[in-house]
């Protein structure tokens, strides 16, 4: 998306704010008054400044900030309101957020509650004699069973997107309200990278007609299906300049020192056993069949990714001086895994469970505990208070869940126990250990555990990485080993750049690319006629050990030669004995579950409400009796069917590609 250059103009106007209205002067000088306690940053001060500009000297009125996260875009938001309250006698605004980790945390920023100040009283955005407009800014949460009449009583409403979808009675009800009760109003759609969903859009084009101005926010630009966002982007301020600033922590990755020689497979038809090593032709193909999650996720792997984590985050404890409380968070791809994460904790590493926090879609509203109060305390509000002083959690477990919106400055390490595809998803992630502590010395880093099975290269260049470090699990850092900041490279004279035409010179025809531009829709409209055309290789090689050997700087004599020690076999074929184990009526209800999660995290990837699931998982589930189990039901299928299906999960979701789910869920419309 292209950012919209407001050019010197906008940097005349900044002296004086001519052509502004006298109550946005007398804003401005209040917002950059000197005597302020509390102070915006600059970036979010240049922000403000030009939200104003474009709305009243540029006449634009759907705006886009992408601020990265840490850089503080409540704060942002809360002054474009009492703006457009005391400048625009606008009384009504709408705070649109994707989930309820979203919600909950502006909730409290906007909220008044006893011994806290809002978002408007931490930073004074009100001039001294106009602070009582303050009370008219008090907040209604849309949820379910609340009375749409704090509609009309309540000057900012917050709430999920999914309290205006019409596929639901109180969604239909809230929109109603807005459309024909109320009068205008200005929306602020946080997240907006969210807004491929269907319905998403659909409630943005229907509340157009009252909308009088519209300001989208994100860290992360690009949806989830490639299209422009229908906002114009006014300011970027993205990861390389808030490092520059020491708005944010620094992220430094750190790998495992191992190089994989050999290789057992077992074939799944014939049961036969073969090992092949790098010498091996065959090599390079059999690696290929390995799942990445294998690398990590089976026992020993997992253990080992743990170990180095678990040492990082010693040393982060170490840092924080007990001035705070470090959290370890932990990203798995299902609840299964999540699960397993967790009792290898508490198993292996004496972590009890009192300690760790699992938070997945099935136990989001889930009691872990009890607060000061008495009262029972969920999951997803413990997620909230990570890092006070006084809660027991120190690592918490996410499964699809804690992403945008879920900032807790005090997430130190993260454990990365998936692979990405989205990228939008990975940087959100990153981003949850981004934001910097307050408390904390201006020089912090964020620590992520990483596989380089995982191929997270383009995610470290996103984020702007300090360094990859390979280390091994006894490798011990002090802060004279963390690589320094990177220097920004910043283009000083743009206007002197040329453009070098690129060489003409005979190509080979390139048959995949050519396939690759052929229009999406028309694979959106023939999706079925493509997922059964798959066909599914039975006969696979997997991966039952690895023999691993290990790097190590142990120098043996005074000429610094370097010895290297071999590693044990790690048995990783434990998922095969866990399913001998199973029944059959076991392994049906595993590989249900399987594909609900699949479904989710398809939908997640690609922009989707929730609300499609079952739509998806339908599809997928006859897909897999069409291609894998010729015809038959699950409930007609013997166990070893139920068990290669398992084994190809990743191969299967391989093909419920964004244009293919896209014309699954768009039906008739998809290519409209």
């Amino acid at each position: 998306m292209k950012l919209t250059e407001l050019g010197e103009d906008f940097d005349l106007w900044k002296v004086d704010f001519h052509g502004s209205k006298d109550e946005t002067r007398r804003f401005l000088e209040n917002l950059t008054s000197s005597n302020k306690e509390i102070k915006l940053w600059n970036h979010q001060l240049e922000a403000v400044m030009r939200v104003i500009y474009s709305y009243e000297v540029m006449g634009k009125n759907n705006l886009l900030l992408n601020i990265v996260t840490g850089g503080g875009k409540t704060a942002i938001i809360g002054a474009c309101i009492a703006w457009l309250k005391m400048c625009h006698k606008i009384d009504k605004f709408i705070i649109l957020v994707p989930n309820l980790i979203v919600r909950d945390r502006l909730e409290k920023d906007f909220l008044t509650v006893s011994g806290e100040k809002s978002v408007f009283q931490n930073f004074e955005f009100f001039p001294t004699e106009l602070r009582a407009l303050e009370n008219e800014l008090n907040v209604h949460i849309m949820e379910e069973g609340a009375s749409p009449q704090g509609i009309l009583e309540s000057g900012i409403i917050l709430g999920n997107i999914h309290q205006l979808y019409e596929s639901n009675i109180s969604g239909k009800r809230n929109l109603d309200w807005f459309l024909n009760k109320t009068g205008n109003f200005a929306i602020f759609n946080d997240e907006a990278h969210n807004t491929p969903a269907l319905e998403y859009t659909k409630v943005l084009r229907l509340l157009t007609q009252k909308t009088v101005f519209r300001l989208d926010t994100t860290a992360t630009p690009e949806r989830a299906d490639a299209k422009p966002l229908d906002s114009e982007m006014i300011m970027e301020y993205g990861i390389a300049q808030a490092l520059d600033d020491g708005i944010i922590k620094s992220v430094v990755v750190y790998q495992p020192d191992t190089k994989i020689i050999e290789l057992t497979y077992t074939n799944k038809v014939t049961g036969e056993k073969k090992k092949v090593t790098e010498l091996d032709s065959e090599f390079e193909k059999a690696e290929a069949n390995v799942k990445p999650f294998q690398w990590i996720m089976d026992t020993e792997p997992m253990k080992k990714q743990i170990a180095i984590a678990l040492r990082r985050f010693d040393e982060q404890k170490r840092r924080a001086k007990d001035r705070y409380k470090p959290i370890f968070f932990i990203v798995t791809m299902s609840i299964e895994e999540g699960k397993r994460v967790r009792d290898t904790l508490n198993k292996e590493f004496n972590l009890g469970r009192d300690k760790v926090l699992l938070v997945t879609e099935d136990t989001a509203d889930e009691q872990v505990g009890w607060k000061p109060d008495g009262e029972p305390l969920i999951a997803r509000e413990a997620a909230t208070d990570l890092g006070k002083v006084g809660t027991p959690f120190e690592v918490v477990i996410s499964v699809m869940m804690l992403r945008e919106g879920w900032d807790v400055p005090p997430v130190s390490v993260i454990l990365l126990l998936r692979k990405f595809c989205s990228q939008v998803y990975g940087q959100q992630v990153i981003g949850r250990g981004l934001r910097k502590i307050k408390e904390g010395d201006s020089r912090q880093i964020l620590a992520v555990v990483d596989h380089p099975k995982l191929q997270h290269d383009w995610l470290w260049r996103k984020v702007g990485a300090s360094g990859v470090r390979t280390v091994d699990t006894e490798d011990v850092l002090g802060d004279e080993d963390i690589p320094a900041t990177p220097k920004i490279q910043k283009l000083v004279r743009p206007e002197n750049l040329i453009e070098i035409p690129a060489p003409e010179y005979e190509t080979k025809i390139d048959f995949d690319a050519i396939l690759k531009k052929i229009p999406k829709k028309e694979i959106a409209k023939n999706w079925k006629q493509i997922l059964d055309s798959v066909k599914y290789d039975k006969d696979k090689w997997i991966i039952s050990k690895t023999k691993i050997e290990q790097m190590r700087k142990l120098y043996v004599d005074k000429d610094r030669k370097m010895e290297i020690l071999s590693g044990e076999d790690i048995e990783i074929n434990n998922e095969d004995e866990q399913k001998e184990i199973l029944t059959k009526e076991e392994l049906e209800e595993l590989l249900k579950e399987q594909i609900v999660e699949m479904a989710s995290d398809l939908l997640l990837e690609y922009g989707y409400g929730g609300l499609k699931k079952g739509i998806l998982y339908n599809v997928i589930m006859d897909h897999i009796k069409l291609r894998l189990f010729s015809g038959k039901t699950l409930s007609e299928t013997k166990k070893e069917e139920i068990e290669i299906v398992l084994d190809n999960l990743e191969e299967i979701r391989k093909n419920f590609t964004q244009p293919i789910v896209q014309g699954i869920l768009g039906g008739k419309n998809a290519d409209k």
